[in-house]
């Protein structure tokens, strides 16, 4: 595409093409709640940013915007005490009666849960700010090239290859690390049968209407 569009454009368009993607898809969808606004809030920062023409320790701090969007509301729901891994447990949750919404409510906030919600986030705030410290300094020693040539897209497009997996990996041992830990804290306050995302997770909360800490 840069030789018919040229290089300059073909960088703009390659931004925009991911961004439009998750904001046509959550208009459609209707999903509207933490989770999807972050992902929404984040394409159409990505969208923006893709406008800008700079090279150098700028372009690779640029190319880290979605470690520092996903640190900042990480950071900032742990300073309002409404850490984010609820947000996410909440929507995958999926409760589908105002029974079931009182009995998630009951669970995120037993105190073991809450704590073990707390560390959770924390966990993702720090991968994050891993994985765009990595991406930075990977950008800042590849992406050497002047902006809108193609040269430039070139390197981005090696850097792109160089860091997907690792950060697919780093995502997901995070994002399992805190998984695993808000069940074993869930089984804590609840007991042994109350297993997220299992059929008899609605039935345990309901044999337990208190946390069994405080029972």
């Amino acid at each position: 595409f840069s030789d018919a569009l040229g290089t300059r454009t073909a960088f703009v368009l390659a931004g925009l093409i991911p961004a439009a993607y998750i904001l046509i898809d959550t208009w459609r969808t209707r999903k509207f709640n933490p989770v999807t606004a972050l992902a929404a809030g984040s394409a159409l920062t990505g969208g923006v940013l893709a406008f800008l023409q700079i090279d150098g320790w700028q372009f690779a701090l640029k190319d880290s915007y979605a470690s520092i969007v996903v640190t900042l509301v990480m950071g900032i729901s742990l300073l309002v005490s409404r850490p984010f891994f609820g947000f996410v447990l909440r929507v995958a949750m999926l409760p589908d009666s105002p029974q079931k919404e009182r009995a998630l409510d009951r669970l995120l906030r037993a105190p073991t849960v809450a704590k073990a919600l707390f560390w959770g986030t924390l966990i993702i705030m720090l991968e994050a700010i891993l994985n765009g410290t990595i991406n930075f300094f990977v950008n800042l020693q590849n992406v050497v090239a002047q902006f809108g040539t193609k040269d430039f897209n070139a390197q981005v497009a090696g850097v792109n290859a160089i860091m997907r997996l690792p950060s697919i990996v780093l995502s997901l041992l995070a994002y399992g690390f805190a998984y695993y830990y808000v069940q074993w804290a869930v089984e804590r306050d609840f007991g042994g049968k109350a297993k997220l995302f299992e059929d008899g997770m609605w039935e345990a909360l309901e044999e337990t209407p208190k946390p069994l800490e405080s029972a």
